[in-house]
């Protein structure tokens, strides 16, 4: 299928999906008794066919919608029969949705009867040649004539096939009889790409600070002599006194033919510009923000994104702000931080239940805070205004609270049927592949009698014959409320397995073996293990976990799971390298008496991987035989000593007994260097207990006795009980204490609050926290510590209905559900809660986290742990969390204890573009069980500055193709006629295009050229009636 083609089909399957949402969205509740169908009463020619619809259940005055695929829709109210007809019809797809009176409506999609189909082909044009564009007509009366139409310039060009620069077209193809069919009815989009004919590279070097290159490199093709136009308007081949940053460079040959292209400089030294946010109060411009130049040569110069020129600035609304530091040398370093809106408006809510049949229920909201009068719309079909919304069925219903000045707030509300049905289930196995196991479904709640509709056809409470697999019932109650559920129907076997493992001879010798006994079952027995062998054996293992599944002759299965410990009789096969980083207080390179071991300190085996010091200062390798160096990541706050020595080679010969012992001498400068975060422990559900941990870790140089902390609430789920208890006290949502335990460099303080969520808070609602941190008194000195973008944070989670105990957290978590971040937020942090859901405890927890690609895996930092840990990490960045002896209780008899958790900190790579996506989850295994996999976190690095966002929109759009490369087109469906404005701007906000638009009623596609804007990411904004649309835009070339 050609490029052409295939976009084609794309746009018609998009407006398909955009229509069926319009409709979905629209019917809240129907009536299984309401129908309409469509009827095509004249055929189409020239738009003037005539298609008639028909509909059953619904009683006039109606209301006719026709949702046409590339046109507007049209409406027809008030027809007083249940017949319709559309006239002027151009054949193509069309929903069509009849409505009478406020929540009973029906609805069909006819998929369209044009007078004739085409298909087309493309080839793409190689400059100075044109391209191709071929159509192939199915039906009507040849001959035909055609007209394409440049959909950015308006020429057009006839015949077929045609010869079209590039550019997207829209084709119009006109029959003998006079019939006419074409884009703007079949909505669809014929693209041809344009390649400059000639190849060409460009290579930079690296700005140190203010001295990078760009050179054009290796041209080929084309014809000579070729001109040069970069972004810095230079006309030359290479540009250089360049600082960090993208250019682009366009090359013409003689023909006239180009093509841009674009390079990064790098900049050998990291400068960081780290961003605290204060938050605006809903609409006002009272926020702020102060950024952190560091890891260049004070002092910092400051450029904002709306042209501040200070480290701080107040004054702010709600938004985004980047920031670029200078240093001295003219390094530079991005930064950016969100201001968020809260607000003062506090929601609960009061339901009554609905019937099953119609809608019967209600939800009234209780508002407080803010300032009276409060708008309230909720998202219901027909829309509802007012603190109580009513005709419900059983659902969820959104609402959005609006006061007298702007503030905002959002929710949702559930309402449940009147009758409840509960499900529980009961099963016998199916034996293998044999439809012989039952599952039985017992009902409480409800009204007698009840009805039964299993899925694969059963009508009484017990299916039988059953096969094995997941079996999904129906049960509904005389007051028509159903309840559906499934039950799991095992497959017993009677083939068992067995292993016995022979532990290979010692460490890093694979010269064990796993061995699969299986009894029952029909001979022969097939084996499947996890390293692809298929024989009873496996040999030649190290250590490590083996599993396989056994199939028998009828194909019942048995499955078994094994770890293979290392044998410990012999240790003649590695040798252990060893040390301690400490504070060398003399300078000597010995460590004397006195002399404390410093803890957190990343070390590198090459070709091993890395560990961290424990908090003696202690690490340890255990390797093979090989040639390995031994080196130590310095920190500022631990200089090594004058005479200490890095990078230590070693050849090592494994033998019984063998060790080495490299030890570092440090120097300490006196940091004080306090780090809070607060972070989920379980999630807030309505009626449940929510537990958050707030941690506070000394990552300074000396001991800090003197700690002031701070925590705040926003007093929507009652006051906080904090554990361990007698440290914080206070009140009106504000908590803070000076008696923090003592902490050595390295330490950590955790604190648990435990909220009562209330029942009546609505799912959806943002829960905002504000935690703060000093080494000493008073709070305003944060600004003092060495890093203090960690001292005050604001922490946000929302009440959702249900979790998962083991996930996976990251901060900043980023906006939207991409987790948009800025491309400076440099550093990330990962927090792993880990619960044993078992039936007894669990001694051995081990985490494994793959880290993503995108991720600096060698600044890996570990935070803080529950329990006793050890932290490694391989070259292929695979990071290992080791709690041995652990010693973990079983939920639910120990809820609280049976919880661990741990935090860490790592850098994004440097330069990475904009779209970048970074992901991350973590396997858990609790002993030798098979892993439990977490959520994966993600973000995306890039950001706009100051687009305002709204859900009250006059319209609604999408993109595609997404990703684009030098054309892309909008979809926009329009509730008003009039002009809309398009922008396309850059992550720093700048507007890089600009449009005005004529729109419609209904969906229509407008193209924008795209081809002189540099891969990355962009968000293209609508503005329609004093109202903002926004959607993410990726370009790729």
């Amino acid at each position: 299928m050609s490029r052409s083609s295939y976009q084609v089909e794309q746009n018609s399957s998009i407006m398909k999906k955009l229509f069926t949402s319009l409709i979905l969205s629209a019917l809240a509740f129907a009536s299984n008794g309401q129908t309409v169908t469509a009827t095509l009463t004249t055929p189409p020619c020239h738009a003037d066919g005539v298609l008639t619809s028909s509909t059953t259940g619904l009683t006039p005055p109606l209301t006719f919608t026709y949702y046409l695929s590339g046109s507007p829709s049209i409406v027809h109210s008030g027809v007083a029969t249940t017949t319709d007809a559309l006239t002027s019809y151009a054949g193509q797809g069309v929903y069509i949705v009849v409505s009478g009176g406020s929540t009973t409506s029906a609805s069909t999609y006819y998929a369209g009867a044009p007078p004739f189909t085409y298909t087309t082909t493309t080839t793409n044009a190689v400059c100075p040649a044109l391209g191709t564009a071929t159509a192939t007509v199915t039906g009507g009366t040849a001959p035909y004539t055609y007209t394409w139409t440049n959909q950015t310039t308006g020429v057009v060009t006839p015949g077929n096939p045609a010869g079209l620069s590039g550019g997207a077209y829209d084709l119009m193809v006109t029959d003998a009889a006079g019939c006419m069919y074409g884009s703007i009815y079949a909505n669809d989009s014929i693209a041809i790409y344009t390649s400059p004919g000639f190849t060409y590279s460009v290579t930079t070097t690296a700005a140190n600070c203010t001295n990078g290159t760009a050179t054009v490199a290796s041209i080929s093709g084309g014809l000579p002599p070729y001109s040069y136009v970069w972004s810095t308007m230079a006309s030359t081949s290479g540009i250089s006194g360049l600082s960090m940053g993208s250019y682009n460079v366009t090359v013409t040959d003689a023909n006239g033919c180009s093509d841009i292209r674009y390079a990064y400089v790098s900049q050998a030294i990291t400068i960081t510009s780290s961003v605290t946010p204060t938050p605006a109060t809903c609409t006002a411009s009272n926020g702020a923000v102060i950024a952190f130049g560091a890891g260049g040569t004070p002092p910092y110069t400051y450029l904002w994104s709306n042209g501040a020129t200070t480290q701080s600035q107040g004054g702010l609304g709600a938004g985004y702000y980047s920031v670029v530091a200078t240093d001295a040398n003219g390094c530079i370093g991005n930064g950016a931080g969100s201001v968020v809106a809260s607000t003062p408006i506090t929601a609960t809510y009061a339901t009554t239940a609905s019937s099953c049949t119609a809608p019967t229920g209600t939800a009234t909201l209780t508002l407080a805070g803010g300032t009276t009068p409060y708008a309230i719309n909720w998202y219901t079909y027909p829309a509802q205004t007012g603190l109580t919304a009513t005709a419900l069925a059983p659902g969820n219903y959104s609402f959005h609270v609006t006061d007298a000045v702007g503030c905002l707030r959002t929710g949702t509300v559930t309402i449940n049927p009147i009758d409840i049905i509960n499900l529980s289930f009961a099963t016998t196995s199916a034996t293998c592949t044999l439809s012989n196991g039952s599952a039985t479904v017992t009902s409480t709640g409800g009204v007698a009698p009840l009805t039964y509709a299993w899925v694969s056809g059963g009508t009484t409470a017990t299916l039988s014959a059953a096969p094995a697999g997941y079996h999904y019932v129906t049960v509904t109650d005389v007051n028509g409320c159903s309840k559906t559920g499934y039950a799991y129907v095992a497959s017993s076997s009677p083939v068992n397995v067995a292993m016995a493992n022979t532990s290979p001879s010692c460490l890093f010798t694979s010269d064990g073996s796993v061995h699969a006994t299986v009894w029952g079952g029909t001979t022969p027995y097939s084996y499947n293990w996890s390293t692809g062998a298929s024989t009873s054996t496996i040999t030649s293992l190290d250590e490590g976990y083996y599993s396989v599944y056994v199939t028998d002759a009828t194909g019942c299965t048995a499955h078994n799971y094994t770890y293979l410990l290392p044998g410990t009789t012999s240790t003649s096969c590695y040798c252990t390298i060893s040390g301690t980083v400490y504070h060398d207080l003399n300078g000597n390179c010995t460590q004397d008496a006195g002399e404390p071991g410093i803890q957190g300190i990343q070390i590198h085996c090459s070709g091993w991987g890395y560990t961290y010091t424990n908090a003696a200062g202690h690490y340890s390798f255990i390797v093979p035989s090989g040639s390995y160096t031994i080196s130590e990541t310095v920190q500022t706050l631990y200089p090594l000593t004058a005479c200490a020595v890095n990078n230590v080679p070693l050849t090592i010969v494994a033998s019984t007994g063998c060790t080495n012992v490299v030890n570092f001498a440090n120097d300490l400068a006196t940091i004080h260097d306090i780090h809070i975060s607060t972070w989920d422990y379980n999630h807030a559900i309505p009626g449940n207990t929510y537990t958050q941990a707030t941690i506070i870790t000394n990552e300074g140089t000396v001991n800090e006795g003197s700690i002031l902390a701070g925590y705040k609430t926003d007093g929507q789920i009652f006051a906080p009980t904090f554990i361990p208890g007698g440290i914080f006290s206070g009140a009106a949502n504000w908590y803070s204490s000076s008696t923090i335990p003592s902490l050595t460099p390295g330490a950590s303080q955790a604190f648990h609050e435990n909220y009562t969520v209330p029942t009546d808070i609505p799912l959806s609602t943002d829960l905002v926290f504000r935690d703060s941190a000093v080494s000493a008194a008073p709070m305003t000195s944060w600004l003092t510590d060495y890093t203090p973008w960690n001292n005050v944070n604001y922490f946000t989670t929302t009440v959702v209905g249900s979790y998962d105990p083991n996930f996976k957290e990251v901060s900043p978590k980023g906006t939207g559900p991409t987790g948009i971040i800025g491309y400076a937020d440099s550093v990330l942090e990962y927090m792993v809660h880990f619960q044993n859901t078992g039936t007894y405890y669990a001694e051995k927890v081990v985490v494994i986290d793959t880290l993503d690609p995108n991720l600096d895996w060698a600044t890996l930092h570990p935070v803080y742990q529950s329990h006793q840990c050890v932290v490694t990490m391989n070259e292929n960045g695979v990071a290992t969390f080791t709690f041995n002896g652990i010693h973990l209780p079983y939920d639910p008899s120990y809820p609280v204890t049976s919880n661990g958790m741990f935090t860490y900190t790592i850098k994004t790579r440097h330069g990475l573009p904009v779209g970048t996506q970074i992901r991350n989850r973590a396997s858990i295994y609790f002993d030798y069980n098979t892993p439990i996999i977490t959520n994966s976190t993600l973000n995306t690095i890039g950001h706009a500055v100051g687009i305002p966002t709204t859900t009250d929109q006059h319209s609604s759009f999408s993109i595609y193709p997404n990703p684009a490369e030098k054309t892309c087109f909008a979809v926009i469906n329009s509730d008003v006629f009039g002009n809309a404005d398009m922008q396309i701007t850059d992550i720093t906000g700048k507007v890089l295009i600009s449009k005005t638009v004529s729109l419609s009623l209904g969906a229509q596609t407008i193209p924008v050229d795209i081809n002189t804007l540099a891969p990355g990411m962009y968000l293209v904004s609508l503005h329609n009636q004093g109202k903002v649309e926004t959607q993410k835009l990726v370009i790729m070339k």
